[in-house]
């Protein structure tokens, strides 16, 4: 049978973190933080919600198809339609696989405070830039402090926010569970960098992301093909 996940540009970070899905510590919850499935580029204000491509929903589903039928999956989603459905395919696939899936529903945290006045600036720093390029050059430029506190919350700040949520998700969580957080490229990359530390890669393409297992002094990542023991950030104390 042949892999749409093969075929396609983008499909060797997804590979690469499905292919982690089966070299986790069996006896250890994980949570899965990952972009959507693919969508056309975004060249225009109008386009920022763009839903998935047929390509980004076979994806999504073969994704889910191929990952450990034995773990139970607890599926999350921003409130952006893209990631809603891409956990939805990911959840048939998994169910279509004979495992366990169960979709949770929209994450309680959120980092943009003024959608509009946010849209304009990122739409005004990517005019006339491929389209992930131009979402690197607006993470950039969120990093730095150049989009205002009262338009979008600061990047550290963002990712505390959402650490706090995902270890309150895990306090219940059994050793065959994974929460799979199906969120933006702009999610995925300050995660990577305040929490892992992890600042030079190439940009978070679609179904692109990382895995954690949290152990009590160190948590495990694994990220486009490589295994490490992280050091909890000063701040990591819930």
């Amino acid at each position: 049978m042949s892999s749409t996940l093969e075929s396609v540009k983008w499909g060797k970070s997804a590979l690469e973190l499905i292919k982690h899905t089966w070299e986790l510590d069996p006896n250890v919850p994980a949570v899965m933080q990952i972009r959507h499935s693919e969508r056309l580029p975004v060249t225009k204000r109008s386009e920022m919600n763009l839903p998935l491509t047929d390509t980004g929903e076979k994806t999504a589903y073969e994704f889910g198809s191929k990952l450990p039928p034995e773990r139970k999956y607890y599926l999350h989603y921003t409130s952006v339609e893209r990631t809603q459905k891409t956990a939805s395919k990911l959840h048939e696939g998994v169910i279509d696989n004979k495992g366990i899936s169960e979709i949770v529903g929209i994450l309680p945290v959120t980092s943009v405070i003024d959608i509009e006045a946010n849209a304009n600036i990122a739409m005004q720093i990517k005019k006339g830039i491929e389209d992930d390029e131009g979402s690197r050059k607006y993470f950039y430029h969120w990093l730095s402090g150049l989009v205002p506190p009262w338009v979008r919350e600061p990047s550290l700040e963002f990712s505390q926010q959402a650490a706090y949520t995902m270890i309150k998700n895990l306090r219940e969580a059994k050793p065959k569970d994974m929460h799979i957080w199906v969120s933006h490229d702009a999610w995925v990359a300050p995660f990577l960098l305040h929490w892992l530390g992890e600042c030079s890669f190439n940009w978070v393409s679609f179904m692109d992301g990382f895995i954690l297992q949290f152990y009590e002094s160190y948590m495990v990542s694994f990220f486009r093909g490589e295994k490490k023991k992280v050091e909890y950030p000063y701040w990591w104390r819930f």
